[in-house]
């Protein structure tokens, strides 16, 4: 496996998803910053990759904070009215990436960026973690944030992409080949306390959950044939446990919002603050390695082309 190539960054943080959770990613960001160690590099996937691209392009936390206060929770409900159903999703996917452009990116690339940016995606036909590092954010975004059944797949060249969650919740292992130093931050639901996904990590277990699960991989090519395949990519998600690495320091933070409480950015922020300045004693004597750090999977790049 590959070493990290290059000059080293410092220090990596990597945001995991959670919509409206993953505003106490702004908070973390706030502390560290203030603090004296902003992050060198970003890696995000889902509302985490928005998170991170936002801070990755301007680098301004005041700003960051100052988006989250205002928030137009109203406006990115209504870019839902998007028929996606000839697509099999509810929501086609374009208007969000068109609001995105607008609102926050305005025809930013990667290449804009003040600070190195890592977006990770879902492979919906192989379960690979994907990572997207050119082309334009809004559309990076897009991909990271599509969740089965409510938005479309992205297909990009020969791959079709999904929310990154499915197979990383917070993208460390991407970051291990490009920072001496990695935090990662978990602001999603505590698996292991959420009676649903018991339910689901049994029903996947049984015999007749197993069989349906190859079933949905098998599913012919086609609009359906994805939504099937991306199902079971996300039911298989469920099983998984999130082991920390020693290579990373992993923060929980757990924000008292529902995922669907964009309106309460503010208040996950601020959770998101505290947690990280509880935190920082251990970051200060997180060690560095005294060998390069290794991947333990090589993600896949993958280059987005202006549409």
């Amino acid at each position: 496996m590959p070493t990290r190539p290059g000059p080293p960054h410092r220090f990596g943080v990597a945001l995991g998803g959670g919509t409206a959770r993953a505003f106490a990613h702004v908070g973390v960001l706030k502390v560290l910053d203030e603090a004296g160690r902003p992050p060198d590099v970003l890696a995000g996937t889902s509302f985490g990759a928005l998170i991170a691209a936002h801070y990755a392009l301007y680098g301004d936390t005041e700003a960051l904070w100052t988006w989250a206060e205002r928030f137009p929770a109203a406006q990115l409900w209504r870019q839902g009215l998007d028929f996606g159903l000839h697509r099999a999703a509810l929501i086609e996917g374009g208007r969000v990436e068109g609001w995105l452009e607008r609102t926050l990116f305005h025809g930013a690339t990667f290449a804009d960026l003040k600070r190195p940016l890592l977006v990770t995606c879902t492979d919906v036909d192989t379960g690979e973690l994907v990572v997207l590092r050119h082309g334009p954010l809004a559309r990076a975004v897009r991909a990271s944030c599509a969740l089965p059944v409510v938005t479309r797949a992205l297909v990009v060249g020969e791959r079709t992409l999904i929310d990154g969650g499915f197979v990383s919740p917070v993208p460390v292992h991407p970051l291990l080949a490009e920072a001496d130093h990695v935090l990662g931050v978990h602001v999603g639901v505590a698996v292991e306390k959420a009676r649903s996904i018991q339910l689901l990590r049994r029903v996947h277990a049984s015999p007749f959950g197993s069989r349906w699960h190859k079933r949905f991989l098998g599913a012919p090519s086609g609009a359906y044939g994805t939504l099937l395949r991306s199902l079971a990519r996300a039911s298989a998600s469920y099983t998984q446990e999130m082991h920390s690495l020693p290579e990373a320091l992993m923060l929980r933070v757990n924000p008292p919002v529902a995922w669907w409480d964009l309106h309460r950015a503010v208040a996950a922020a601020r959770v998101g603050e505290e947690a990280m300045r509880r935190a920082l004693p251990a970051l200060a004597a997180f060690p560095s390695p005294a060998e390069p750090l290794r991947t333990p999977e090589e993600p896949h790049d993958v280059r987005l082309p202006r549409t």
